[in-house]
């Protein structure tokens, strides 16, 4: 039986990844990085044991994701470069936007994705939005650290 759940899961992973692929060349191809960020966050969801990726469709799916990546790296941003609309991605994949939106929030929460994700955007952004506190209990972001001399390199 557990044969059975591993094959579909596994041929649902495929399936999804041939579409993110699809997107990727269409949308993404001066941005190898946001590219890479969506199959990270497909293959972290794939490796999720208790995440139902077997249900729902995988046109759903994968416009979820490419609409988590999208949101933390400020995407829907006309002015970022690569920009893209929530339409567009509903519309390649053939999805209305309260589910591609709907699964995206499911995803986020059981992923435990934030702002800044480290991994799932930019180094750039994800330091912007990593907040520590200092000795002294001061609380700064990174990007401050560095500036202040706090930290090196990033």
């Amino acid at each position: 039986m557990a044969k059975t759940v591993d094959e579909k899961k596994q041929r649902r992973i495929e399936e999804v990844q041939a579409l993110l692929d699809a997107f990727a060349d269409q949308y993404l191809t001066d941005a190898p990085d946001i590219a890479s960020y969506i199959d990270k966050l497909w293959a972290q969801l794939g490796r999720k044991r208790t995440y139902p990726i077997t249900g729902g469709t995988k046109e759903v799916w994968a416009a979820a994701v490419v609409t988590v990546i999208a949101r933390l790296n400020f995407l829907f941003d006309r002015s970022q470069p690569n920009s893209v609309t929530l339409q567009e991605i509903c519309e390649f994949f053939g999805v209305s936007t309260s589910r591609a939106l709907g699964r995206a929030s499911e995803i986020e929460k059981a992923c435990k994705i934030r702002m800044g994700h480290e991994g799932l955007c930019s180094g750039r952004l994800s330091v912007g939005f990593t907040l520590e506190q200092l000795v002294g209990g001061l609380v700064a972001a990174k990007s401050m650290e560095k500036e202040m001399g706090i930290i090196k390199g990033l």
